[in-house]
């Protein structure tokens, strides 16, 4: 009877809490190798300032981490839910499109034009870029329309390899209380 009590209890308590850690530390893991493990190391697509400015960054990293760090595990009863409340982390890992409308503020057009004049002093004149810059300096608009588009770069989901680890854990924890008694 003790040996039951033992595992609902871990079943229910125990295991959500370990299995969240090490769901939570392998989804991080995907950030450190800059893709999805899922039947082997998917990599993410190259960011364009990684690209274009030679960034020491892999794509979704930066110097603070925030998504990364964001990742966390909320135990239940006999279960676990992996999340990231980052309001970006969805586009990010399941990919597609952005429209937004930001203002042109003085404080975007003087940010426009310190773009442009980086731009430009390392490029040709006609660097479409920094042109780019250079038309949001100079609108006269009040908002603008940016439509993107981004791709899928998957840092949490269905894992063979963590449903693995998960299972390995499960049998080794229950086979322990088992025979402990």
């Amino acid at each position: 009877m003790k040996c039951k009590d033992d595992i609902i209890k871990e079943v229910n308590n125990n295991l959500p809490r370990k299995v969240g850690v090490m769901a939570v530390n392998h989804f991080r893991d995907n950030f450190r190798r800059g893709g999805f493990v899922n039947g082997g190391l998917q990599p993410w697509q190259k960011t364009r300032r990684q690209i274009d400015d030679g960034s020491p960054y892999s794509p979704l990293t930066s110097r603070r981490n925030h998504l990364m760090s964001s990742t966390t595990s909320v135990p239940g009863i006999g279960m676990v839910t992996i999340r990231n409340d980052v309001p970006y982390a969805v586009i990010h890992n399941d990919g597609g499109t952005i429209d937004t409308h930001p203002t042109v503020t003085p404080r975007l057009r003087k940010f426009a034009w310190y773009k442009f004049y980086s731009l430009s002093a390392n490029r040709s004149e006609d660097d479409p870029q920094a042109n780019m810059w250079k038309a949001i300096a100079l609108t006269k608009n009040r908002t603008l329309h940016v439509h993107g588009t981004m791709p899928q770069r998957q840092f949490i989901g269905e894992s063979t390899e963590l449903t693995a680890k998960i299972d390995k854990l499960i049998r080794k924890t229950i086979l322990a209380l088992l025979n402990a008694d």
